[in-house]
């Protein structure tokens, strides 16, 4: 059986992103092949999250993880890396000794050498990439990384009228957006009942645990796995979260979404989202050219909340978007790609 090998780190410098993107795919080939996760110097927590899924860790030296990596490649294997440290001779060096090479994109820098280049960014186009001839693309939300439990063709019902608000900032949310979130619920409505999803690496617990004072129907939530995360999407009203792939996973449940930039990376995304009108895009592109913003981010979010209140029109609308670009089948093309990469 061929083995998938996957490349990524995450951690509260970084973030989680690479590494959820991953196992999603993972998840996805689950009984296909044989996996593997390589990863520098995990911690307790983020070892069990990728045991969950059922691959075996191996923990590189945070020296010399590279030369470490290239040690653990066997002919047979696909790798699979996400990361911007792997920059163009990195990828060269794997891709000479493993079988197929693939990246997990979000950038569009630099010069393609994988085999394969997964991009689930939507409005993304192969002529925006400088690449080999033999490099070949899957783009857009039809190759959306997300876990088998946000795939569902069949779809989740209609948001509930009555539901809490959902609120993930991401796995490290180094800024703290998240108590901006809240500040914003709160200047709409102080008895709204909100349900806010904190990441392994959030860098102030203490100060989301003190705003239920001013947010008494605050419930705070750790550790979910996917299942508790669809059944917490599927009871909400309306979801705030960041432009990455929790945004897509508000999307293929189905659901109001208010999207936040919280780091570069997200553009691409968060210009799709508001493009194709997924969503409210709150604080992009505008305010990521301005050191001084023309108004406040807690005062955008909550202006965003009450145009979804007030306009149940631009709630269907929104919602309809979502079905167009989120039809579920996202496994399907996955394994049909990686049974004709490992042939």
């Amino acid at each position: 059986m061929t083995q998938l090998l996957f490349r990524a780190d995450g951690n509260a410098q970084i973030g989680m992103g690479h590494v959820m993107r991953c196992l999603a795919l993972a998840d996805m080939l689950k009984g296909e092949f044989s996996m593997c996760f390589a990863i520098t110097e995990p911690t307790p927590t983020v070892r069990k999250l990728i045991e969950t899924v059922g691959l075996k860790v191996i923990a590189l030296p945070g020296s010399a993880d590279k030369v470490a990596f290239l040690m653990q490649i066997k002919k047979k294997d696909i790798v699979v890396m996400d990361g911007y440290s792997f920059d163009e001779a990195f990828q060269l060096a794997v891709r000479a000794r493993a079988k197929k090479l693939v990246f997990i994109d979000d950038l569009i820098q630099g010069n393609q050498v994988a085999d394969v280049v997964i991009n689930h960014a939507g409005s993304i186009a192969e002529s925006q990439y400088d690449a080999e001839d033999y490099t070949k693309f899957q783009l857009g939300p039809h190759y959306a990384l997300l876990r088998p439990e946000f795939l569902r063709p069949e779809g989740f019902g209609a948001p509930p009228a009555d539901g809490h608000i959902f609120v993930s900032l991401g796995g490290a949310d180094p800024n703290n957006t998240s108590l901006t979130v809240l500040e914003a619920i709160r200047q709409v409505d102080a008895t709204l009942p909100v349900h806010i999803v904190l990441g392994p690496f959030h860098p102030d617990q203490t100060t989301i645990e003190s705003f239920k004072n001013q947010l008494p129907n605050l419930t705070i939530l750790q550790n979910l796995t996917a299942e508790q995360m669809v059944d917490e999407l599927q009871q909400c009203s309306l979801a705030i979260t960041a432009c990455s792939t929790i945004a897509y996973e508000v999307c293929a449940v189905n659901r109001p979404l208010i999207a936040v930039v919280t780091a570069d990376n997200q553009n691409q995304i968060a210009q799709f989202l508001s493009e194709e009108k997924l969503a409210l895009s709150v604080n992009f592109p505008t305010l990521l050219t301005r050191s001084i913003p023309v108004i406040a981010l807690d005062k955008m979010i909550r202006l965003s909340i009450q145009s979804f209140q007030f306009s149940p029109e631009m709630v269907d609308e929104t919602l309809a978007n979502q079905r167009r670009f989120f039809d579920g089948h996202s496994p399907e093309r996955f394994r049909e790609l990686f049974q004709e990469l490992s042939a």
